[in-house]
């Protein structure tokens, strides 16, 4: 039996597999992996630190706005809120304006946490049990501790978006046009959720239909942010300055620009803009790839491809990995295609990974970089299996169009 085997003779999937049968079991593990994130949450309350300053930061704008002032301030105050320097545009501060007037502060907050809690839950239970029914929650579970309390406490607007583009992918089968809408809706607020365009290009389609879809959306969503930059009016200068000011010098995020500094280079420097260009280009390709040739179904081509979107992002943030899990799980299970060896070693490998991720969160040890480093662990360990995927079918590169036409309908991941 599975369960008397020492660990390393076996994958981690089936090793953890086995100790966990039993709801108690993965009550636990959850609890165990979500430690991070659940005692974060805890101890803000503790030591009573601000919640939702991404609101007040939306909120505090609109104030500024209706008093004729600029909503750019980079220490903003406004009676009664915690807010944090605003970044986005003139526009979304007018209209959050306008929104208080009617409703009052009080209520438009009651109402955003409201929304915010729908969504987390929607998140989680898509993360957890929607996206991936016979993955196992060996591999599921533990991305989790990446997560730590300010991931969701600050109550940033990215937050809704994810889910709202989520909950139209989930329907992507039968209709594209809600996807391409929510993402744009989305990019109004962050031109970095484009990034999941890239999901129409990784769908079970006849490759004509997802390149057709995908250059018309990447169009039509980067002339919809443009147009955003064109009627922002006298405020355009500052609204650049605070980007340029917070968005790339203070908060890099934890993606690809985050990784800069380590090897001597300024985030928003010409050679790192080039450098994140050839990054995002290489992690589409090998995505691409991937979902053509891992032997997974088209509700999973979709699931990978979110989580590749979020790889995608140079400027990832913490709130953006909430559903980062289900891809990197299928990840780690299509490297059974690899073979037992490759398999035992990419399981433990994540687990690993995952598990010290954990002890370094819950050590709190602010002088490791430890949400960049994961998620450059994450990276690589997608370079890895798709850069293995990519070198079996290698003979197929030399006709790169053959079979790629039409859709290829496959029996995706099995029960273990």
């Amino acid at each position: 039996m599975l369960v008397n085997l020492p660990p390393l003779t076996v994958d981690a999937a089936s090793w953890l597999s086995a100790r966990l049968r039993t709801p108690k079991a993965i009550g636990w593990y959850i609890f165990a992996f979500t430690l991070p994130l659940s005692g974060g949450l805890i101890g803000r309350i503790i030591k009573d630190r601000p919640w939702l300053v991404d609101f007040d930061a939306l909120a505090c704008a609109g104030d500024h706005m209706t008093r004729g002032l600029s909503p750019y301030d980079i220490t903003p105050f406004c009676q009664g809120m915690k807010a944090t320097p605003y970044v986005y545009a003139p526009q979304i501060a007018g209209i959050f304006g306008h929104m208080i007037e009617a409703l009052s502060y009080n209520a438009l907050k009651a109402l955003y946490l409201l929304a915010l809690s729908v969504a987390l839950v929607f998140i989680g239970w898509v993360g957890m049990v929607r996206a991936l029914p016979n993955a196992p929650n060996a591999l599921r579970i533990p991305v989790y501790a990446i997560l730590t309390g300010g991931s969701v406490a600050s109550g940033n607007i990215g937050i809704l978006l994810h889910a709202i583009i989520l909950l139209c992918a989930l329907n992507l089968h039968k209709h594209r046009w809600p996807f391409i809408v929510a993402v744009i809706f989305g990019a109004f607020f962050k031109p970095t959720l484009m990034t999941y365009f890239i999901v129409l290009l990784y769908q079970d389609r006849p490759l004509k239909s997802r390149l057709g879809f995908g250059i018309l959306a990447g169009v039509a969503g980067i002339a919809a942010y443009m147009s955003l930059i064109l009627f922002a009016g006298p405020l355009a200068v500052d609204w650049k300055h605070s980007l340029d000011q917070i968005v790339m010098t203070e908060q890099p995020g934890i993606g690809f620009f985050s990784w800069m500094p380590w090897i001597g280079l300024e985030p928003g420097s010409h050679l790192s803009l080039a450098l994140a260009g050839l990054f995002m280009l290489t992690i589409a390709g090998i995505g691409f790839a991937m979902t053509h040739w891992g032997q997974i179904t088209a509700h999973e081509r979709i699931m990978l491809g979110l989580g590749i979107a979020q790889l995608l992002n140079p400027r990832l943030m913490d709130y953006d990995i909430l559903y980062i899990a289900p891809a990197v799980a299928l990840m780690a299970t299509m490297s059974r295609h690899l073979g037992v060896t490759q398999y035992r070693v990419v399981t433990w490998g994540l687990f690993g990974m995952c598990t010290a991720v954990l002890l370094i969160n819950n050590w709190d040890a602010n002088a490791l970089p430890i949400i960049p480093m994961s998620g450059l662990a994450v990276t690589i360990l997608m370079l890895w299996v798709g850069g293995q995927i990519i070198w079996m079918n290698r003979d197929k590169l030399t006709r790169p169009l053959k079979g790629w036409r039409k859709p290829r309908l496959q029996g995706g991941l099995e029960p273990l």
